[in-house]
């Protein structure tokens, strides 16, 4: 019997007569396919008396969707769709003030690709080396070689000159008379002064104590690879330490272990190149220790063949500093890795790359920040199996600008940028792309990550067996607002742990891998709580947003549009899917275009203030209580309450092809709510019902405004089957 406070009651006799005798029509009748779903202009659910874009509540008309829009992003019917198809190459939607730019400014032409800014050395000659903004820079500097013997270098007062071709047997270190080895050289310069080098390999051991300069006449003709140990061991080209100022310029190091070792020391390095197989290119620490890295080239030639420790670009420890201007690091396992508590290392304009290595060995990681502030803006971080990893209550990265690109392959657990233990990010208008597991992942208690104004494009593993998920959230507190995230393989945001707050993030084409369809969705909140405010979801597949294993979601002022249902079956379809979840809060949103249910709630649920339009029919598979799977054919409802409690008021439901609200063993009211043009306006069935106040209107529906009693085939479970 259902339990309803009903109006109209003399019609709903006649409508319970007629669905009573008409109740195989349910299982049996004739076709009851609706006309495609057309969007009129002017229809945005506005009801009576209201614009396009709004519908009538309980205090008037009231704006469903995303609000506060620029105008280039508010379409006829009334909605805000801030799509990235509206935005130039290079610029994403912020759907409050337009189009912005994002990614690495100014980028050189070489390196621009449909849009896009994608520095690598493979679009480089031999001889140069890749800069973002500069091009293909040569490994000689600006001012090159010159010609023999100084090249371009000018002559300063205090210089000391080694040629080691010189015949002449009286070396003064004069430029007519120069030292034939470094010794000589090192031996008198004074502070201040420079030893200038000649073309030449130099095989002697290079230790600075004093404020000094070794110049080189260009990196390419000019080779250090003499060995020099410290008290500790180390053993490298250049070992510099204790001393104020001190620089190297205009010179390549082939590196025994270390290139160069800075020690309590401050030094400027430009123009070089430095090489080794394993090891350290250069390695800046203990307190008082900086460096300053300008236009060089640091590359490994290692090889992982499971005998060497690998290397490590620059290393700052212990205390030290250090600011990197538009370099290359190249090849290795780790191009930067920091663990300096108290300090900061600046990183502007570089290119991070990683080699290609053998096929059963993993990618190197771009960054790697373990105690310490590292500042990256405009930098480049490319093919590494892990773009950056920020991990440790003493790691804060502040990174803009920046490109983070994966392999284009898919690759299991490799990743974008993952902060971790405790650690504090925050990224603002950069490109994170590939495809890997995650290209931003959030993990552990006290982990802080506010990020704003990026493009994540693209996530897959699905060859694999592994998730790929644009911005995975496994605990912490992740703020993610105007941002975009394109094509992620399963799950555009995936929140199982901690706290997700989002504010104006268009979600674009989730594709959900054959592997993952349980877990695939433009947001899927599986855990921990989430927050979606201005959130626009476009053509997800299998489901726009969904929440289960008692996660808490909130979404106001948001679209959902055009969910697809999963390419290799042809199941989902749903614009919103809880199943399991603590709680489901759903406020001045709208949902557009489903297949199989607008909403589909299986959880305790609050639903206010909004429009569902247009559900097909389709088939959705379910996780039966049993384990097993269930496909259950010729859904297409608005709003589905299943096996639950639902507050829905001010909610208008048009053009489904089943039923517009149908509530199945399921309590909770309805209110001030509308449903028209659909199949069926309300269908409740099953021992449980809600309470159904007169405000609501069931009228224009093609079969029966309203059925008690009804027996429409729904799950016995919202749990999407693997």
């Amino acid at each position: 019997m259902l339990r309803t406070k009903l109006g109209h009651s003399a019609l709903w006799c006649l409508f319970s007569l007629a669905s009573g005798l008409c109740a195989v029509s349910l299982f049996g009748c004739e076709s009851t396919n609706l006309p495609p779903y057309t969007h009129l202009p002017g229809e945005g659910g506005g009801g009576s008396g209201c614009a396009p874009g709004q519908i009538s509540g309980a205090s008037g008309c009231a704006q469903v969707g995303i609000q506060g829009c620029a105008d280039a992003f508010v379409d006829e019917d009334g909605f805000c769709r801030p799509a990235l198809a509206k935005c130039a190459p290079g610029t994403i939607p912020k759907h409050d003030e337009g189009c912005m730019d994002v990614g690495i400014p100014g980028c050189a032409a070489e390196f621009v690709e449909g849009g896009a800014c994608h520095p690598t050395m493979a679009r480089c000659p031999e001889g140069t080396f890749a800069v973002p903004q500069k091009g293909c820079v040569s490994i000689d500097g600006p001012d090159g070689c010159g010609s023999a013997p100084w090249g371009e270098i000018v002559e300063s007062p205090g210089d000391l000159h080694v040629d080691p071709g010189y015949e002449g047997g009286d070396g003064d270190g004069s430029r007519e008379r120069p030292f034939t080895t470094l010794a000589e050289a090192l031996a008198g310069v004074q502070e201040d002064g420079r030893v200038v080098l000649a073309e030449g390999e130099y095989d002697e051991p290079i230790e600075i104590a004093k404020p000094i300069e070794i110049v080189g006449r260009c990196a390419s003709r000019v080779v250090l690879r003499g060995e020099t140990s410290d008290p500790d061991g180390n053993v490298s080209a250049i070992w510099i330490h204790d001393v104020d100022h001190a620089g190297v310029r205009g010179v390549s190091l082939l590196s025994p272990s270390i290139g160069v070792l800075i020690q309590s020391a401050a030094v400027s390095v430009r123009d070089i190149r430095v090489t080794g197989e394993s090891g350290k290119g250069l390695v800046v620490a203990l307190p008082g220790a900086s460096l300053d890295l300008s236009r060089s080239l640091v590359e490994s030639s290692w090889a992982d063949d499971g005998t060497g420790e690998g290397w490590i670009s620059v290393l700052v420890v212990s205390g030290a500093e250090a600011r990197l201007t538009e370099n290359a690091l190249v090849g290795g396992t780790i191009n930067l890795r920091i663990s300096s508590e108290a300090a900061e290392v600046v990183a502007e304009g570089n290119l991070l790359e990683a080699a290609a290595l053998p096929s059963a060995t993993r990618d190197g990681v771009g960054v790697h920040l373990e105690d310490g502030t590292l500042r990256l803006d405009a930098n480049a971080l490319v093919h590494h199996h892990l773009g950056a990893l920020v991990t440790g209550a003493g790691a804060e990265l502040v990174a803009a600008r920046n490109l983070i690109a994966a392999p284009a392959d898919p690759a299991p657990e490799a990743g974008g940028l993952a902060v971790e233990q405790g650690a504090r990010a925050s990224l603002a208008s950069s490109v994170l792309s590939g495809a890997c597991d995650a290209l931003l992942a959030v993990a552990g208690a006290g982990t802080e990550v506010e990020a704003s104004g990026n493009l994540f494009d693209g996530a897959a593993a699905s060859e694999s067996g592994h998730l790929g998920v644009a911005v995975e959230q496994r605990g912490g507190a992740l703020s993610l607002s105007s941002s975009l995230v394109r094509q992620a393989g399963d799950a555009g945001l995936f929140v199982s742990g901690g706290t997700l707050s989002a504010s104006g993030v268009v979600i674009e084409g989730t594709r959900a891998s054959p592997l993952h369809r349980d877990r695939a969705a433009g947001v899927l909140v599986q855990g921990g709580r989430a927050a979606l405010a201005s959130t626009y979801v476009l053509e997800p597949h299998v489901a726009g947003v969904s929440a289960s294993r008692g996660a808490i979601l909130e979404i106001a002022d948001s679209l959902i549009e055009r969910s697809l249902p999963e390419e290799r079956d042809g199941t989902g379809g749903v614009g919103l899917l809880s199943a399991g979840a603590a709680q489901v809060l759903i406020q001045r949103s709208a949902v557009l275009e489903s297949r199989v249910a607008g909403l589909l709630l299986a959880s305790p649920s609050t639903v206010e203030e909004t429009v569902i339009l247009g559900v097909e029919g389709g088939t959705f598979s379910a996780l039966s209580s049993g384990g097993q799977t269930e496909s259950v054919p010729d859904l297409g409802d608005g709003l589905v309450v299943l096996g639950s409690t639902a507050q829905v008021s001010s909610v208008q439901v048009q053009r489904c092809a089943r039923a517009g609200l149908l509530f199945s063993d399921s309590h909770g009211a309805l209110a001030s709510s509308e449903s028209t043009g659909n199949r069926f306006g309300l269908v409740v069935q099953g021992a449980q019902a809600p309470s159904v106040s007169e405000d609501n209107s069931f009228e224009g529906n093609h079969e029966s405004d309203q059925l008690a009693e009804g027996a429409l085939p729904v799950p016995s479970s919202a749990t999407p089957a693997p």
